[in-house]
């Protein structure tokens, strides 16, 4: 089994763009997604280029402060020539009142943005998981196309402690829809609200799981605990046969 730990919201802030270098040097995080409006963005690109061993994927977003575009007809709140707030968002992405081509057009903005710095984009995955949506995922299996870009962050959870029968189904036809499209792994899970002995035990289940690749998302935050559990040394140990990033897939 090969493992991707992919940090989440790189360029966010300096705080956590700190985080997840620290991560990556000092423990197992291989890959880290940028946002592309994030405010410190240009930190991200530094750290980037003085990490080569980082993957570094796109981490979309039609949420918040992120937008690249100012002139949108529906992706943008009239209030504030901003995205809208995530669930006002989500709403409009349920009634289909988002247009495809303003995606495309924000999208293609984003990546543009990352590889006009000279980095080489591994994968793309979205803020939010917003390309659960189907609207969503269409748009961005569409600028991956475009743009050659690897691999998609799949949206099948994996190791899940609660997840209702009718999310599984759903989210196992989202992998065979994605899967029959582009190229992906074979799902994702997460340590969200994991205490360290859970973050422990769901760890040393993936390492033995009998799928072929797993990305482990993260947000390595103090508040959350994340930090010590990727830094620390028996974890470091235990992962060291199964780290990869999504280059490697190439």
């Amino acid at each position: 089994m090969k493992l991707i730990v992919n940090a989440d919201d790189f360029g966010f802030s300096e705080e956590v763009n700190a985080n997840i270098v620290k991560c990556h040097q000092k423990g197992i995080v291989t890959s880290a997604t940028i946002l592309s409006g994030g405010k410190n963005f240009e930190g991200a690109i530094q750290l980037a280029k003085e990490n080569p061993k980082l993957g570094i994927g796109i981490h979309l977003a039609i949420d918040g402060p992120n937008n690249i575009g100012k002139k949108y007809t529906t992706l943008l709140d009239p209030q504030t020539g901003e995205f809208y707030e995530d669930l006002v968002a989500v709403k409009k992405i349920r009634k289909g009142k988002f247009n495809f081509e303003e995606l495309i057009s924000e999208y293609s903005l984003q990546i543009e943005k990352v590889k006009n710095e000279g980095i080489t984009i591994t994968h793309l995955d979205h803020h939010h998981h917003f390309h659960l949506y189907f609207p969503i995922l269409k748009a961005v299996i569409a600028v991956a196309k475009k743009y050659k870009i690897p691999y998609i962050r799949p949206q099948k959870i994996l190791y899940a402690a609660h997840n209702p029968f009718p999310k599984n189904i759903y989210r196992l036809y989202h992998q065979f829809y994605l899967s029959s499209r582009y190229n992906t792994i074979d799902g994702y899970t997460s340590l969200i609200g994991c205490d360290s002995d859970q973050m422990s035990t769901k760890f040393q289940t993936v390492l033995n799981s009998n799928k072929k690749t797993i990305e482990l998302v993260v947000h390595p935050l103090k508040e959350n605990g994340e930090i010590d559990f990727l830094t620390n040394p028996e974890i470091v140990e235990k992962a060291q046969n199964h780290l990869i990033n999504y280059a490697n897939l190439v």
